[in-house]
Parts: structure tokens; sequence; C-alpha cells
């Protein structure tokens, strides 16, 4: 697979320092336009992103207009507008919004209703990994224990970093150095790394389901076109006339989980991805073992002359021919159904009360329920 970029939103009201707090962050001085105070990304720019590595990852971030109190609505709507296009492709990670940094500025001693509202919403409804950022840290003093006190009363379990974007000689000789960066950046990367490995296991999950279905979908097929006829039933060869998919070459679609952690610069997270190939692997191994003894006592009773040679058995023989196709199909049902059952179990344990794939569960099979995913 080609390398993937992480993709991050910076937001925030205007004059908090969002423009530094980028131009440090990514060691890029001036790319990202600063002003004192004042609005300096444009609407036309607005959600643009720029590239960067590090580390061995590709970051693309997004910048943002600044909220403003006279530009409330509008801003909401073009950042509905872009997260809803971030979400239109749910099965293409690449695509997805993997990360957020909210700035404030820590000296302003002030967590507004709009600040917690974008922090619920970022954080709790939309499931992404956020940072809260508090730019000017080195002149806030106390502030900035008091705003991150009440970051994480109003809202539990979002990370807060203090942060200082700009060096500043002052009076006197004295110099601020600019701190922060290497923290965010370190923990940004532990978040995303949690946040895929997750996502893209549920993401797995419904790849299976799929893939499920295609092969009961062919599996029915070739029990419906297979000639299972009175007239050959003495000659009949179930291995010839009705293959059984090839679950090596279905399994081997595993890989495709560390393939997209290693796309996005992570090495495979291999608890997650043992835990995924052994659970199918023994769903599979029961499935495949069942259903191969269930065709070897078919054909065996077939091929005994004692059961042939009964003219008394004729009748219940006959049923079984007549029925022998719709209970071939039930049996794979049941095995198919008892291996999307583990998936469903997984996905309930991987997206947990993520909501993002919603869009893609009914033609998966899972049924939603409220606040829950999975059949129970």
């Amino acid at each position: 697979m080609d390398q993937f970029a992480i993709n991050l939103i910076v937001l925030g009201k205007s004059g908090v320092g969002k423009s530094s707090f980028c131009n440090y962050l990514f060691d890029k001085p001036g790319l990202f336009e600063t002003g004192s105070g004042k609005p300096v990304t444009t609407w036309e720019k607005n959600f643009q992103s720029h590239t960067f590595e590090h580390k061995m990852h590709l970051l693309n971030v997004f910048d943002s207009v600044g909220l403003e109190a006279d530009n409330h609505t509008r801003w909401l709507e073009q950042f509905d507008r872009f997260m809803h296009e971030r979400r239109a492709r749910p099965m293409q990670p690449e695509t997805w919004i993997h990360g957020a940094f909210y700035v404030i500025n820590a000296s302003s001693a002030r967590l507004e209703p709009v600040d917690l509202s974008l922090i619920r919403v970022i954080g709790q409804d939309e499931r992404i990994p956020l940072q809260v950022i508090l730019t000017n840290a080195d002149v806030a003093g106390d502030k900035v224990e008091a705003l991150t006190r009440e970051i994480h009363k109003q809202c539990p379990g979002v990370a807060v970093t203090p942060l200082c974007s700009v060096s500043i000689r002052k009076r006197g000789g004295q110099s601020t150095q600019a701190f922060g960066r290497e923290e965010v950046l370190a923990l940004y990367l532990e978040q995303s790394h949690a946040f895929l490995s997750k996502r893209l296991a549920a993401m797995s999950c419904l790849n299976f389901k799929r893939l499920l279905t295609d092969m009961r979908n062919a599996v029915v097929r070739k029990i419906e076109q297979a000639d299972l006829s009175l007239l050959k039933i003495a000659d009949l060869d179930l291995d010839s006339e009705i293959e059984l998919p090839n679950f090596d070459e279905l399994l081997g679609d595993l890989q495709g989980f560390d393939d997209y952690l290693s796309s996005f610069g992570f090495v495979g997270d291999w608890e997650t991805s043992d835990e995924l190939e052994s659970t199918m692997t023994r769903a599979f191994d029961d499935f495949q073992a069942e259903m191969e003894g269930r065709f070897k006592e078919i054909e065996d009773g077939f091929e005994s002359d004692s059961l042939l040679s009964k003219v008394g058995a004729l009748y219940e023989m006959a049923k079984i021919i007549l029925t022998l196709k719709s209970t071939l199909i039930g049996w794979f049902d049941e095995g198919f159904g008892r291996v999307n059952a583990e998936l469903d179990r997984l996905f309930v344990k991987y997206a947990e009360q993520d909501q993002f794939f919603a869009r893609c569960l009914p033609l998966s099979g899972v049924v939603i329920k409220p606040k829950l995913f999975g059949i129970f």
C-alpha cells in the first residue's frame, strides 16, 4: 500500500495563536501566516491543508478560520460540511480525520461555551483523538493550571498540553524559550496509533463480513447449479460437484489490517491482529471441519449398498434427495452465521460507541441498537 497521511484539524477562536502553534509544531516558520490577535486564515483557505513529515509519519494539517461571534453560523456550516465529506467514505481510512488540536489562549483564562461545545463534538460525538493546546503558557502563570482543571472537569478524558510557540527576549536580557512541541507530537502519535488500531480493526470486521457474504452467495450458487439428480445419486462425488471455499486465501486478507497501520507509519498492532486472526481461524476451522464431516456423512450414505438395496428406505431417501440442496444451503448458512456472530462480537469490542460505521452496518448484517452495535 502507499503511504497515507495522518489527517488532523486545528481549531480555535481568532487570536488564540493557531498559526503560530502550527509554525512551531511543524518547524515551518512563516508557512502559516500570523497576526496580532487578528483573523489571518481567510475563508478561501478554510480547511486547506499542508503536509509535513515527522519521524516517518506524514501529517496532513487542515487549518481553519478563527471562530468569532459574528461568523459562528457560517463557521459551523463549513465545519459540518468538511466533517461530512471526511465521513463520506468510511471504508477508506486515508480520507478520515484522525485527530484534532483545539487551541485556547491560556492567558485569557476563559473557557467559553463555544469552546466546550466544539471540544465535546470532536472528542465525544466524532470520537476523534483530541488535544487541547494552551498557548502562551509561558506568561499565563496559574491560569494554566486553573484552565486545565476546568477542562478536565467539563470534558473528562480530554488531553490538555501547555505550550509556548515563540521564543521571546525580554528586557534585561532574559528570554523565554518555546516549549511543548515534543510533548504535543509524542502524545498525538500515541493517540493516533490507538485510534487507528481500534477503528481499522472495526473496519476489518466489516470487510470480513462482506467477504463472507460474497463467499456464501458463491457457495449457494454452486449448490443450486450442482447436478444432484436421482439418476446420478449413486455416483455422486460431492468434492467435484461442490467445491469448498479456499479458507486460507480468505484468511490472507487479515494482513490488510497491519498493512494499513504500516501505511500510516505505525508498526502492526500485534495484539489486535493476533486476536482477529486467532478468532477467525478458529471459527473457520470449526466450520470447515463440521461441513466436511457432514459432506462425508452424506457421501458415505449414498455409497452404502445396504441403504440403496433396501426398498423400504426409498421413501426416506427420496425426501433426502428432494431436499438435499436446501439442506446443504441451510448448513452453510448455519456455519456462516456462526462466523458472522464472532465478527459481530469483535466489532462491538473495537467500535465501542463509535457511530462512524453506522451507514455501513445495514449492508453488513449487523443490527444497530440504541447506543450499542451488535446482535444480542
